[in-house]
């Protein structure tokens, strides 16, 4: 029987950092795919996931499209994540500035496997074991408006009128991704994910943004359909020295109740090209849902020229902590 199985693995394929709020809502809700809530890349972990507004790597397609509009060149994002019992989660993505004025364009893969778990019957029978996983691949672009901005005429001024003036340099994305999971049987379906990221005001300190992820989709297993994990976010994002910025978000998602997101980076040259960075988040979604220290993040960088070594810590109360390892390459 699906069920029994997809309601046992729906407690292992919660998203790491809301496992424990999110225990029973996912085991008695129809949503979907809870993997694609799975946060990735440390760097953006560690800040308790506060990153809509800084993605400027290939963990962009993933963040907010519109963020691999800050990639020099090119940019690719390997993660490998070890959560609780067999459960393990692996991420890889690619982004590349195109050449001209014409955008930007990045590829991901998601792959999360929940091992091997016990199947039986309504009656307690075994009925062997199974190795349930989840997929998705996307692909994404992003354009950013500049400053060759076609204008309109004015017919009674007889001059130029900049009619999108308000928008040159914001910067938007968008990524088209296919969902495929199976647990004892199997189901796919697409959806889009789009956002925004503003220019940068204030001295080049301050950056807003918003995301809309996995819009539309349903997967459906048998005659059992179940919606992809839809959500809103928006934030801003503000670099308070050279060495020290902060982001704040709000996500609004289709299961759950309305969180807030928070995190701090701090990076400091050490030796040469050497830099290091530390890292501390704060996700309101775990808060108060199991006994222990819940809702925080944190994690340690290196970084040698264009090589980015990233490590998360998050604390799941008395679940235990996950751990989670990143390497960033732009070239």
């Amino acid at each position: 029987m699906r069920r029994p199985a997809s309601a046992a693995l729906a407690l292992c394929l919660l998203p790491a950092a809301a496992l424990a709020s999110d225990l029973t809502q996912f085991s008695r809700s129809s949503i979907g795919a809870p993997f694609l809530r799975l946060g990735v890349g440390a760097r953006a972990v560690a800040m308790g996931e506060a990153f809509t507004t800084l993605a400027d790597d290939a963990s962009a397609v993933y963040w907010n499209p519109a963020g691999m509009a800050e990639i020099r060149k090119r940019s690719a994002t390997f993660m490998h994540a070890q959560y609780l019992g067999s459960l393990s989660f692996d991420y890889l993505s690619y982004a590349q500035k195109l050449p001209g004025d014409f955008g930007a364009a990045g590829a991901s893969l998601h792959y999360l496997s929940a091992g091997e778990i016990m199947e039986t019957d309504d009656a307690g029978v075994d009925l062997g074991k199974f190795r349930p996983y989840d997929l998705a691949f996307s692909l994404s672009y992003a354009y950013r408006l500049s400053e060759r901005t076609e204008v309109a005429i004015d017919p009674d001024e007889e001059r130029p009128v900049d009619e999108f003036r308000w928008l040159r340099g914001f910067t938007f994305g968008l990524t088209a991704k296919l969902v495929h999971s199976r647990i004892t049987s199997s189901a796919q379906t697409g959806a889009v994910d789009l956002g925004l990221q503003s220019p940068l005001y204030l001295d080049e300190r301050l950056r807003f943004g918003a995301a809309v992820q996995n819009i539309g989709g349903t997967l459906k297993f048998d005659q059992e359909s179940e919606a992809l994990p839809f959500a809103a976010k928006a934030g801003a994002s503000f670099l308070f020295t050279d060495e020290l910025t902060g982001a704040a978000e709000g996500v609004v998602p289709r299961e759950a109740a309305p969180y807030l997101a928070l995190g701090a980076e701090y990076r400091r040259r050490v030796r040469g090209q050497w830099q290091a960075a530390g890292r501390l988040g704060f996700n309101s979604r775990t808060v108060g849902e199991v006994a222990g220290v819940t809702g925080l993040s944190m994690g340690l960088g290196a970084v040698y020229k264009d090589y980015h070594l990233d490590y998360a810590l998050v604390p799941l109360g008395s679940l235990g902590p996950t751990h989670q390892v990143s390497v960033t390459v732009n070239f």
